[in-house]
Order: structure tokens, then sequence, then C-alpha cells
């Protein structure tokens, strides 16, 4: 038997053929979850396929080894941590097929999303909803049984299940249409207790808690897929599933009450329960409305009741709400900030609404944020008010308080109380807590468990729930897995071995021995990787161990409001950050290669796991930081805005300045130097770079794609062409309308029509143009690969040549959106001084100031039509700016085009990281679905701000791109351009 994770991992990489990962930080991203709680795997196994895990599930079996299914590891519950091997389903079981009538045949890492983006071909879906429906796995649903703010009407994933495939723990096959000697003794025990089992049910309507066993004994012997629904990975590992579709709905209509206090709102629950066609109500407390700072709500409102109703036209779902909104205002008293709708953009509004109102709770940053330990309890609804009443009575005693979000026709209670479990006196208030709020919800005959899982967090209370249904639970346990290999400690437990509760102790104050010092305050902030397996049962008596002299070590970024530790510590680890496909951008790596490594999650865990900040600048450290290409749109889509990127570029910055540079990272991060050095050998640079042999080399010896196709470089750069233009000479003029160009790098070197394009805009509008002589590239690309050094050499070279400008009143804007976010943002992590605040605050990305113009009537209607066809790709450094992106609109004004906004993620390119030979098919795989759009016949030519996109954007689809600023010049009469 392995006795170390190191000899696990040999004996895995025998016969696995898929990844094995052992080393403890890869492993430790796998130790947590969107819950508290912590545990270490042994080993992780990416099985290729079935016959990986079945090999990997036998050895487990033969070696008593335990196993821990895991799909995106989105539980609240600590589901999907183990102890043992974590396989991990989520990266290459991802097939879906046989969409068929009303059912579809999937594989457990298939995501929701990407599921019912496939099934709206069809004009079907899959009913459940959960809210991770973004991230989660269909294997994941299965195993926790999910439902979704719709169970009224959609009921739970197991009454959608039409029949599983799934591997026994020695290895062998299970399904649906086979007899077993195991289903076979499970259905005598089921016979033997048929009224043990309807008696100890519990009154709320929505449960899934424990084994479920009503409905699993048919006359034809067990339903294999309702028994494995629930169980948590169990009782077997679920390799594909049957799932039963509905039909999409026809119509659908929104609308929103508001009400004085949260038990008013809970009082509206008859009402709203017998209103036809209604899916779905609820109820956000006052503490989740202040958070999200929605300007639609009242300021005296208590609570807010979010409606939605279904029917087979939108005429009909909107009448039924009308029907439902005035037997609630005939009953009490509120007011009705939404009346019901189907308009798309107003329900657009309040889906964005009831997202911001949950997310806000995770952007508080330091000090005490919401905790998911009691936040799945589900009572009779009609005792709902009298539930959440006694809950804050509790909560006041122990001198807390809590959000409330409540699913009011299930009677199902989100309760995320507010603690700092940096602080040991919080931490021991979790657990009688959580004691208190489950005793009273079984008093009032409800159930700890409605939608999240049991896992850790509820598993403790499982027998107190059931009570003598317990021993028939451990026999179907043990029939099924006698020797306790399958996810031991989930469902019945604790596990013996280890506390009910393995907190994760990273920022426990007191305990943890590494310390940032940040220059920007002069304070210290103390950072943690350290876990303790301290039990939060009232008699524990574990004390935490004594910790090292700390290390002290100066952040290489500024971070003036706390340490990368702190910025790492504010990551739940909600898994939101895994999407596959659909609007949001995180993360392109991710995307491309479905590594967990990849995920902005595993980026904040590799510094939050470090029990020594210096460990920053180790290879596994690095080894996760490559995969951040710094598009920011983690940052900027995470609910908690944890700086992800920034925490990256820390981490490739310590790297690098303990290692050195390899020879591909030099190449790469000098991009910009590079670049301008070509254009000084324009023509023999050119005729090398279109020689075969010279792109080998290039690729040989200096890792660059030499499928890469790259843009042709010019001698007569646009900052030579300016010079002698005289826009190098600062106007005299003092008007108020005067503007500095900053080129950066492409624009000057490879296509200076984008720089003239942008000077006769802008003069077109009665702007002074001045372009600064003495500017470089922003030096985002080499802050990108970690050279924080030459990013910050580059930073005192262009402050140099704008600071001045600033001063006088220039606006600074810039054509290319990695320099302007360079200028605006990057430049106030790499420089403690006041000349880049100044420069910051001048600085626009073009589009986005002539957006502004055009929404104060100041921009001028173009004159010449373009019959064309055209799709704009939003590039990720636009939306990182936290402006609205222009160009779409700004384009649309030009007689006769046709606009495709193409807004289907990343490109890919991710600045110079598409440019190397080991990055790009994974480039090309990142931008699929841009790529796809972009391909459609009606599209002739492409347009972004972002030269990095556009050469992605000509290569995969052979459609010239240039710039929204050339077509506006275009249409303006300003230039002319030969598009074919």
């Amino acid at each position: 038997m392995p006795t170390t994770p190191p000899q696990l991992a040999d004996d895995l990489r025998g016969f696995v053929r898929g990844r094995v990962i052992a080393d403890e930080l890869a492993r430790g991203l796998y130790a947590t979850d969107a819950s508290p709680f912590h545990i270490l795997p042994a080993a992780v196994v990416v099985p290729l396929d079935e016959d990986d895990l079945i090999a990997v599930v036998k050895y487990a079996h033969e070696h008593a080894v335990p196993i821990t299914p895991r799909g995106a590891g989105t539980g609240l519950a600590g589901e999907s941590l183990g102890a043992g091997i974590v396989l991990d389903l989520s990266a290459n079981f991802r097939a879906i097929s046989d969409i068929t009538g009303d059912t579809v045949t999937v594989e457990p890492g298939v995501t929701l999303a990407e599921l019912n983006a496939e099934l709206a071909v069809h004009s079907r879906r899959f009913a459940p909803d959960p809210a991770s429906g973004g991230s989660c796995t269909l294997g994941g649903m299965i195993a926790t049984n999910a439902s979704g703010g719709s169970a009224f009407r959609h009921g739970y994933t197991r009454d959608h299940l039409a029949g599983v495939r799934a591997v026994r723990d020695d290895g062998l096959f299970l399904e649906t249409s086979t007899t077993d000697e195991r289903l076979t003794a499970v259905a005598t025990l089921l016979a033997e207790n048929r009224e043990l089992i309807r008696a100890h049910q519990p009154l709320a309507p929505f449960n899934r808690c424990g084994y479920l066993l009503p409905g699993v004994l048919t006359r034809g012997g067990v339903d294999l897929a309702k028994l494995l629904a629930g169980s948590e990975g169990t009782l077997a590992v679920v390799t594909r599933a049957t799932l039963r579709t509905i039909p999409l709905a026809g119509g659908v209509c929104q609308f929103a009450l508001g009400f004085t206090t949260l038990e008013a709102a809970l009082r509206a629950g008859p009402e709203l329960r017998a209103a036809t066609g209604i899916v779905a109500c609820d109820v956000l407390d006052q503490r989740l409305l202040s958070l999200a700072k929605i300007a639609l709500v009242p300021a005296a409102a208590g609570a807010v009741i979010l409606g939605k109703i279904e029917a087979d036209t939108e005429r009909e779902a909107v009448e039924f709400g009308q029907q439902a909104v005035e037997r609630v205002r005939a009953a009490h008293h509120c007011l009705v900030i939404v009346e019901p709708t189907g308009e798309p953009q107003v329900l657009d509004r309040l889906r964005a609404f009831r997202d911001s109102a949950v997310s806000s709770l995770y952007a508080l940053g330091r000090g005490r944020r919401p905790e998911a330990f009691i936040e799945d309890i589900g009572v009779p609804p009609e005792v709902l008010p009298e539930f959440v009443a006694r809950v804050q009575e509790i909560l006041r005693a122990d001198e807390l308080n809590a959000s409330f979000l409540v699913h009011l026709l299930t009677g199902q209670i989100h309760t995320r109380p507010l603690l700092d479990v940096t602080l040991p006196a919080d931490r021991e208030k979790m657990w009688p807590l959580a004691d208190k709020v489950h005793t009273l919800a079984l008093e009032l005959r409800g159930t700890i468990s409605t939608q999240h899982g049991v896992g850790l967090a509820r598993t403790p209370w499982v027998e107190k729930q059931y009570g003598p249904l317990t021993a028939v639970f451990r026999e179907i346990k043990r029939t099924f897995d006698p020797k306790n290999i399958l996810n031991p400690g989930k469902i019945l437990g604790p596990d013996p071995s280890r506390p009910a509760w393995p907190m994760a102790s990273h920022g426990v104050k007191g305990t943890q021995p590494g310390v940032w010092q940040t220059p920007a305050s002069g304070s210290t902030s103390d950072g943690s990787g350290s876990f303790s397996a301290v039990s939060q049962t009232p008699d524990s008596d574990v004390s935490p161990a004594p910790f090292p002299t700390p290390v002290e070590r100066q952040p290489l970024l500024l971070w003036r409001d706390n340490s990368p530790q702190d910025e790492a510590n504010k990551c739940n680890g909600c898994g939101d950050c895994r999407p596959r496909r659909g609007p949001v951008r995180m993360c392109p790596i991710f995307r491309a290669t479905g590594d967990e490594a990849a995920t902005p999650r595993a980026k904040a865990n590799v510094v939050r796991l470090l029990d020594d900040p210096a460990k920053l600048e180790g290879d596994e450290v690095e080894a996760v930081a490559r995969l951040c290409v710094n598009c920011k749109m983690c940052r900027d889509e995470c609910r908690a805005k944890v700086d992800v990127p920034k925490l990256m570029l820390e981490a490739k910055a310590a790297y690098h300045e303990a290692h050195g540079f390899r020879r591909h990272d030099w190449l790469l991060a000098r991009a910009e130097s590079l670049m301008r050095l070509a254009s000084r050998s324009s023509w023999t640079v050119n005729v090398l770079l279109a020689s075969r042999g010279s792109r080998w080399l290039l690729e040989k010896f200096f890792g660059l794609s030499r499928h890469r196709k790259l843009p042709r470089f010019t001698h007569r750069t646009f900052l030579r062409q300016a010079w002698w233009a005289g826009l190098t000479k600062r106007p005299k003029a003092t008007e108020a309308r005067k503007v500095a160009y900053f080129v950066d790098v492409f624009a000057n070197v490879c296509d200076p029509g984008i720089g003239h394009a942008a000077v006769a805009v802008l003069k077109h509008h009665g702007f002074e143009v001045h372009v600064p002589f003495r500017q470089r590239g922003s030096g985002m690309t080499p802050l990108s690969f970690g050279d924080a050094d030459a990013a910050r050499d580059a930073a005192r070279y262009n402050l140099r040549a704008l600071v001045e400008l600033a001063r006088d009143g220039y606006t600074i804007v810039c054509t290319e959106p990695a320099a302007a976010l360079a200028l605006s943002h990057d430049y106030l992590s790499l420089l403690d001084d006041a000349d880049a605040a100044l420069v910051a605050n001048q600085t626009v990305e073009l589009t986005t100031f002539l957006g502004e113009l055009h929404e104060r009537g100041e921009l001028k209607s173009p004159t010449r039509p373009l019959l064309i066809g055209i799709g704009h790709h939003v590039p990720c450094h636009v939306k990182a700016t936290g402006k609205l992106p222009a160009s779409p609109k700004l384009l649309s004004l030009i007689e006769g085009i046709t606009v495709d906004a193409i807004d289907r993620g990343c490109s890919g390119m991710a600045g110079a990281w598409g440019l190397g030979a080991r990055n790009f098919e994974a480039s090309l795989k990142a931008g699929a679905e841009m790529i796809a759009a972009l391909d459609r016949p009606r599209i002739l030519y492409g347009s972004t701000e972002c030269s990095a996109c556009r050469m992605q954007m000509q290569q995969a689809s052979g459609k010239r791109t240039l710039h929204p600023v050339q077509y506006l010049a275009m249409a303006y009469g300003l230039i002319e351009m030969d598009l074919e």
C-alpha cells in the first residue's frame, strides 16, 4: 500500500494515461471549493476516458485508498474534497450525444451552460437551474441532486434523470438497464423498510438530504438513477447520464415587488404559490439590497420579491404575472417596483439586479464576509416567517448579522452569517450556530439540505434528521462500498480519522508564519498558507502548532490597501471563474485547456496557500502564473473583485527576479523593443519573416511560432511621419479641445494608417493633436511576462513625455487598448508617483473618447456610405478600462454598414502570448467562439481596437481587419483605403 503522496503518484503514473498531479501546491488547488473547508488530497488524477477511470478505481479498491469524484468544485458544502485520490472529471468527460426527442446523453464534465446551449438549437432545455449554472457540471448536479430557483415547477435533477452508467467501487459497471446483486440486495432492504422510509421524511416539500429513497423502489426493482442522484459519489462514480429535457419556455415574465420588512415579504408566499405559471420567487433582504446599490429599489424597502412566470406565450405570461401581482397587492401592503413584463431589456436588468445583490456580498473585501455553512435549509413554506424570525434571534444572541435569500415558493432559505474566519472568536461561533439553526429546522419538520449538498457541512446532522432511517443508509453504503473508499465522510460520518469540519486556516491571525511588507503604507499584513485540521466542535482542545520565525518579503508591485495575501484571501472559491462558453470572458486559457490550474480561482489559491511569501518565486507558483495572460477579465467579472492578474504579475516578477528569464520568455517580453528595432531594417526583416527557414529558426531558438502570421514592418514609422508633418511640435493653442496621441508600438511600426486615421478624425472634430515624439511602447508586454523592471522603465520614460501635457489639460488618447490600460491602471502599480496618477486621470482609449463625444451630441455624422458587413470584436482590454465599449455604436452611425458585435469571449491572442509556439494551438482554441462568429458569410471584414486581436482575426478567418477609427475616417471622407 502506498504510504506517501509521491509513492501513490508513482504507482498511478504506471498505468494512468491521463495526468497525475502530485506536487503539493498543485494538489492544493483541489483542496478547496466554495465552502470554508480544506482537505489536501494525496493525488489528483485527470482521467482521459472510462478505461482510465476504471483503472484508477480498481487500484483504489485494491489498496483501500479513498477516492473522490470532482466536477467544477463549485460546491458550498465541501462535498468534492477528499484526502485520497481526487478524480477531476471536468476536463475530459465532456461529450454531449443522442439529442433525440425529449432526452440527451451527457458525460459528467459537461457544464449546464454548454448543455443548454446545445439543446437551444433543438428548442429544448434541461430544467434545473442552479445559480452556478455557468460553471457547474452535470456530474456535480447529479451528485448533489441540484435544483435551483425553479424547483417549485421543475423539481430536482433526479426528476429529469432517465438513466445512468456508473462505475462501482471495484471497477465494474452499473447501468440502469442491467441487474446487479447489489441492486437486488438494496431492493430487498427498501421493501423491508418501506414504512420506516415513509415515516421519516420531512414536511418540507423540497428535501435533498441523505440518500433519497422515496421512489427508488419500483415494480421493476431499484431505479439506479434515482438512487445515485444526491448520493454525492459515495455509492458509485457516474460516467454517463441520459437526461429528460423540456421545451424552451414560450413566454417569460418577471416582476419586482417591494416590502417594508423581510417578514412582510415572506407572508406574501401563499398568494404567489397559488399564481398560475409561477416558476420562482426570490426574496432578497435589506442587506443584499443595500450592498447591491440598485437605483430602482426605494431606500425604505426592507425586502424585494423577484418573481418569474413561464407560459406558452409572452402575452399569456404577462397576464399571469399581472394576476399574481394584483393578488398580492390585494392582501398585502407592497410597492410594485417593476410591473410584470417580458421585455428582454427589463428581464436582463432584473437578472443583473439579482446577480449584483448576491455578488455584492463577495466584494466586501477584508473583515466579516458571508460564509456558507448554514445556507441550505428548507422548511414548510407556511412556517417561513417563524423560522427566519427565530434564526434572526439566534444570530443576535451571538452578535452576528447575516444575509437572507429565500426561495419563497419552496421554503428554501440561504442564510449567510457574516464572519471573519481569520478571527478565532468568529470561527468558534460557527459550529454552535450551525447546531442551533439545524436543530430549529428539524423542530419545524424541515430539512438541513435542499439544494447545495450535504458534504462536510451538514453530514454531522444527517442522523439527527433521519433517526432510525440512518441505519438503512448505512446498509446501502455498506452494500455498494464495503471498503468505504468512495468519498468517505459524506452523508454518513463524519470520517472518524479527521475533524468533522477541516477548516482552512489561511489568513488566520496568530497562526500564519509569513509576513508581507507593503511599501505604500509601511504596514504589515499576515500571509498564510498553512492549514490546521482543528475541529469546530465545542469540546475541541486542539491547539495550533508553533509557527516559525516570520519571513519578510517586499512585494515588487505596489499594494496600497492590502498585501498579495490579503488580496488572494478575498477569493471564496465559488468556481464562477470556470465558464467554458457564454458571454463572460474569464478565463481564455481555461477555456482552451480545461485545466483547473488555469482558473482564476487556482491562481488566487497558489498565493493564499503559501506558508511562506518567499515561496512566491518557486517553480510551482510560476507554472500557474504563466497561465495568466493579464487580460484582466477575471478581475472585473469576479464576484469578489479579486485582482488575480496583479497577483500573477507579482508572482511572475518574483520568479524572474530570483531565476532570470527563459530564452523564449525573454524574447516575447521584449516584443515592443524588438518591433522598434525591426522597423529600422524593415525590408530585410520582412524578407526574413517571409522565409520558412527563418521562421523555423525563430521557433527553434526563440519559441516564436512559425505558424503565426506576423504583420509587415515599415521603415516610415508613424512617429517619423508625425515629425515631418509637424504633429510632434507642441501647438501654442490654449483652447480646451486639445489631445495628445500616445501611439504605442503596432500603429507606429506596423500600421501607421491607424495613427493617421486617428489624427484625421480628431482634427475633423476640432481638436488640436499633439504627438509626443519621445514616447516608447507602453510596457504592457514586458509587464505581462513578469519583467517589472522593464515595464517600470517604460512607465518612467513615457511619464516624462506625458506629464506636462496632462498638467496643461491635454487629454491623452490611445488607439491601443493595452496602452490605455497601462497608462490609466498599471502604471499605478509600478510607480508610487503623483505624475502617474495625473496621467492616469487624463488617459482614455480613443473609441471611448469618441463615444463620449457622441453621447454629448458633439460627434459629427459620417457622410460617406460603406456598403459592407463588419464583425466587431470588443477586446478584453477595452472592457478592462471600465468603460462601456463604444465602437459598435460608432460604426453603426455609418450609412450602409452592417455591424455584427461578435462579443463571444476573448480572441485568444492575449497580446504576445499567442505568438509563442507552445501557445499557438491553445490560442486558436481560446478564441474559437469569436472566430466562429466572425466566419459568418455576411461578415466581409473584421474590426477591433486591439492589434493582437487583429492578427488573430485575420489569420483565423482570412478577413481583413481594421481599427474602428479607420472605418470612421473613410466614412468622413478623410482617408482613402482599398478594402480589397
